[in-house]
């Protein structure tokens, strides 16, 4: 792996560093918390995909935001399942963090588009370092599958997302790390803020 690959991977490895610090302690109550917080996450990841291929001029990363925005577009619906396979439903509003994270990414211009693909070198990339602890937390709260797709789904997908974003970024970021690392950089701190008002602050 090349040097700004290594990197990229120190960014991701902290914030999953971070969250697993508070898998050991996650209720039944957080995790419900967790699964209404993806599904705000989640329920404009379609949005903002295509977003990112409108304003990529780089044809390789317009293709793959364009892709990956047809198969995350949906995935909202997976956490309002296991919400409602708790008796629970989507809280109404959406929450600050969720704000917070969608106007970054709209604020991203055309001409440091490659702070899309750091964010998600990030955000894809995470899956990797907490398959483990995830199941474990998964397995101590006794869940139903029904009330785990949404997790399961993602530890999965975002592996194969994940893959391919580093290899996209290989080719083609070599000469412009600043956006990147910029993208990469606030995608994570979004992400952990996201997480710690689910798991630690619910």
């Amino acid at each position: 792996m090349s040097p700004m690959m290594d990197a990229l991977e120190e960014v991701t490895a902290v914030m999953a560093r971070q969250v697993q610090s508070w898998l050991p302690a996650v209720t039944p109550e957080r995790y419900v918390a967790f699964l209404d917080m993806m599904y705000h996450y989640t329920l404009r990841s379609g949005d903002r995909l295509r977003l990112a291929a409108e304003r990529a001029t780089h044809p390789e990363l317009k293709s793959f935001f364009a892709e990956l925005a047809r198969e995350e577009q949906e995935h909202y619906r997976l956490a309002k399942a296991d919400l409602a396979a708790f008796g629970r439903s989507p809280s109404p509003s959406s929450p600050q963090e969720v704000s917070a994270f969608h106007a970054f990414w709209e604020a991203i211009p055309a001409e440091r588009q490659l702070a899309y693909l750091g964010a998600l070198i990030v955000l894809e990339g995470v899956a990797h370092h907490l398959q483990s602890e995830a199941h474990t937390a998964l397995g101590r709260l006794g869940l139903q599958r029904g009330q785990a797709r949404f997790l399961l789904v993602h530890l999965d997908a975002d592996l194969e997302h994940g893959a391919r974003a580093r290899a996209l970024c290989e080719r083609i970021a070599g000469g412009e790390p600043e956006p990147l690392f910029d993208g990469a950089r606030k995608a994570a701190d979004f992400w952990v803020a996201l997480h710690r008002k689910a798991l630690v602050e619910a």
